[in-house]
C-alpha cells in the first residue's frame, strides 16, 4: 500500500522550514548591520589616523615657523615643510576648512599661495595638490600661549583630532 504525506504533516513541514528560514534571515541581516557599524567606525578612526599623521609629519619637519592666520569660525595653517606626498622639495602646505564644502582641504604647492587673491592655478609658475581630507568640519582652530601650540579639529565623521605642540629652536 502506498503511503504519502498527509496535509497536516506538510503544513507542519513548511511551518518548520519557514521558522528555520526566518531564524537565518534575521542571523544574517544582524551580521550585515553589525558589519556596517565596523565598517563606519573603522572608516573614521583610519581618516583621523591618516589627518593626523600627515599633521605630525608636516610639522615635526618644520623648516621655519608656521603662519597661523585666524578667520570667521575657522583657522589656516600655512608652512614649509620637508615632508611632501607629491615628491615637491619643500613644499608649502596649507591646512584650512573650505568655507563652502565644510571640508579640511590641504594644499601642497611648490611656492606660497596669496590665498587673498582668487588664486586660479598656475599664472606664476607655482604648482599645487589639493586634497579634501574630511568632509562636515565644523571646527578647526589652532592657538598659540607660553610656548605652546593647540590644534583642534572636529569632523562629523572622524574622531577629533587635538595636538599640542612644544616650541623648540628651529
Amino acid at each position: 500500500m502506498k503511503r504519502g504525506f498527509t496535509l497536516v504533516e506538510m503544513l507542519i513541514s513548511i511551518m518548520l522550514t519557514a521558522i528555520v528560514f526566518t531564524y537565518l534571515y534575521a542571523t544574517l541581516n544582524d551580521v550585515k548591520k553589525g558589519h556596517e557599524r565596523y565598517k563606519t567606525s573603522a572608516e573614521a578612526v583610519t581618516g583621523g589616523q591618516r589627518i593626523f599623521s600627515l599633521l605630525s609629519k608636516d610639522l615635526t619637519q618644520l623648516r621655519e615657523p608656521p603662519q597661523i592666520i585666524h578667520g570667521a569660525g575657522y583657522d589656516r595653517l600655512s608652512l614649509t615643510t620637508e615632508n611632501s606626498i607629491y615628491g615637491i622639495a619643500r613644499p608649502w602646505v596649507h591646512y584650512f576648512v573650505s568655507s563652502n564644502a565644510h571640508a579640511l582641504i590641504r594644499i601642497e604647492a611648490t611656492r606660497p599661495i596669496d590665498f587673498s587673491l582668487n588664486y586660479v592655478g598656475d599664472a606664476n609658475g607655482t604648482y599645487f595638490f589639493a586634497d579634501r581630507l574630511a568632509e562636515g568640519c565644523d571646527s578647526f582652530r589652532i592657538s598659540e600661549r607660553a610656548g605652546r601650540t593647540d590644534l583642534l579639529l572636529r569632523c562629523e565623521k572622524i574622531a577629533p583630532i587635538a595636538m599640542t605642540l612644544y616650541k623648540g629652536d628651529l
